[in-house]
This record gives C-alpha cells, structure tokens and sequence, in this order.
C-alpha cells in the first residue's frame, strides 16, 4: 500500500475529495482505497482539477464515512487491483 493523501471534503452521494500526496496521480486511478487500519474504504473513480493541483475522487463503500474521514483527517492509502487474467 503507497499513500494517496488526506481527504478534504465529502458529499452525501458517497464521495470524498482528496488532496493527493502521491506525485503521479494517475497512478492511483481504478485503485482500492484503505484508511490507516487497513480497512478498505472504497476506490479511486476520478481525477479532477489542475495539472499542478489535482484531486482524487474516492467512491465510498459505506456513505456514512465520508464525513468521520474528513474530520479526523486521517491520511488513505491506495493498492492497485489485481486483475485475474482470463484464459
């Protein structure tokens, strides 16, 4: 697991916005997101904003945690998927 970054904002749909620690934030597109007791939270669907000031859109598993990850502010991390190859 690498670090994505720390979430700044959260809407009722179950999304977070995250300011991204990682430089290449493409990277982390399509990737598991977990918080730092390695519980899965969701995954990253979207990229948004500047080139020099990008943000990462986290599709929440549960609704609800948007709002207790944004107050503790506490830092995610992201592991890419692994896909099964088909036969």
């Amino acid at each position: 697991m690498r670090l994505l970054g720390i979430p700044e904002i959260y809407s009722k749909d179950g999304y977070v916005v995250v300011k991204p620690l990682v430089k290449n934030v493409l990277e982390c597109l399509g990737s598991l997101v977990f918080n730092n007791s390695g519980r899965r939270v969701g995954i990253v669907t979207d990229i948004i904003g500047r080139i020099d000031d990008p943000r990462v859109i986290v599709k929440l598993d549960n609704k609800d945690l948007g709002e207790f990850l944004v107050s503790r502010r506490e830092r995610l991390y992201f592991a890419k998927k692994v896909r099964k190859e088909k036969r």
